[in-house]
């Protein structure tokens, strides 16, 4: 092999020479594209944060308004609570009121039903008091006396008995 210093020469300036051509097709061609692509990938790095920060905003608005109908739904079912406590009261207050009404309309009954047993008594005392004086006596008064005379004395003994009660 041998070595040549005018090939050598030819290969530099073959050499520069590529190199030139390289570096102009490169800055002519491939630097705005290059450039383009870094531009085009900034961009969509850009675009991708501004996503990402849209999407924690829209994140936390919907927490909030999650938040905001869990509160409004919590006062509802608060205050659909109390209106059914408060129809839950009314409803024993009634159920009292009538419970008393029920009481006192009994009690007049049975105050009526003693009434009425006090009486069919005192008229049972006097139908037996007139039969047992008829025959103790072997005599019959007339009916009208006979009824008088044991009134007076059923009235005189229930007052009797109603002043010991």
């Amino acid at each position: 092999m041998d070595f040549s210093l005018k090939l050598l020469v030819y290969q530099i300036v073959n050499f520069i020479i590529l190199i030139g051509v390289l570096g102009y097709l490169f800055s002519k061609f491939l630097r705005p594209f290059m450039k383009k692509r870094s531009d085009d990938l900034k961009n969509a790095f850009a675009n991708i944060e501004k996503k990402n920060l849209d999407v924690d905003n829209l994140s936390k608005e919907c927490r909030d308004e999650l938040d905001r109908i869990k509160k409004s739904y919590k006062a509802e079912i608060d205050k659909a609570v109390a209106e059914g406590s408060r129809i839950k009261d009314a409803i024993k207050a009634e159920a009292v009121g009538e419970s008393a009404q029920l009481m006192e309309k009994a009690r007049r009954e049975i105050d009526q039903e003693k009434q009425k047993a006090l009486s069919e008594v005192r008229h049972e005392v006097a139908t037996l008091t007139i039969l047992a004086t008829k025959q103790l006596l072997h005599k019959e008064i007339d009916a009208a006396t006979d009824r008088k005379l044991v009134e007076s004395f059923v009235d005189e003994l229930g007052a009797t008995n109603i002043g010991k009660n």
